[in-house]
């Protein structure tokens, strides 16, 4: 059992080093700048693809909103990589309104119950069966941390089911 608690030491330590920086980084918040989301997503799909990772992105060419840049790409990028290591596939979507932008983030995963969705979004939570999540260290806190920078957007996070199954993480920003 000795390794084992080590191992989860270990993976707790990094965690809270990943939670400290982040809280680091927001002490001094990034300027909000004009950004063109639209290329922001598509970069980060981009990226996945380059690594071979099945992201797509779908929504308009352009779409501007006023946002921390490297707080929005941060979050996003998270959002995705939970979704690739929990799904085959991942889609990147993006709607746009005069008041808001909203961000989905898609997987065909095996999703999360109902019960587990308010409680997803509080630091260190994983999914259902956190022995079938060993591998998948950090899951909940690439959540918590998208949450955290989407509320501070003053936007809110919510998740959903996909059907027949799967996550929609869905990202609503005001302009």
């Amino acid at each position: 059992h000795r390794g084992r608690m080590l191992g989860d030491l270990d993976q707790m330590r990094s965690m809270l080093e990943s939670v400290l920086s982040f809280l680091r980084n927001d002490r001094r918040l990034e300027a909000m700048t004009l950004v063109d989301i639209a290329s922001t997503l598509q970069l980060v799909t981009d990226q996945f693809g380059d690594m071979g990772r099945k992201v797509s992105y779908d929504g308009p060419l352009h779409a501007f909103a006023t946002v921390r840049p490297d707080d929005l790409l941060r979050s996003v990028t998270n959002l995705v990589e939970n979704a690739v290591r929990f799904g085959a596939e991942a889609t990147v979507r993006l709607r746009s309104s005069p008041e808001y932008v909203v961000i989905e983030v898609e997987d065909d995963g095996p999703g999360i119950s109902d019960a587990r969705k308010d409680t997803m979004l509080e630091p260190f939570v994983r999914g259902d069966d956190a022995r079938n999540m060993d591998a998948n260290p950090g899951f909940g806190l690439g959540l918590s941390i998208a949450n955290a920078i989407v509320l501070a957007h003053g936007g809110a996070l919510s998740l959903h089911d996909r059907q027949p199954h799967g996550l929609i993480v869905r990202l609503q920003l005001p302009v």
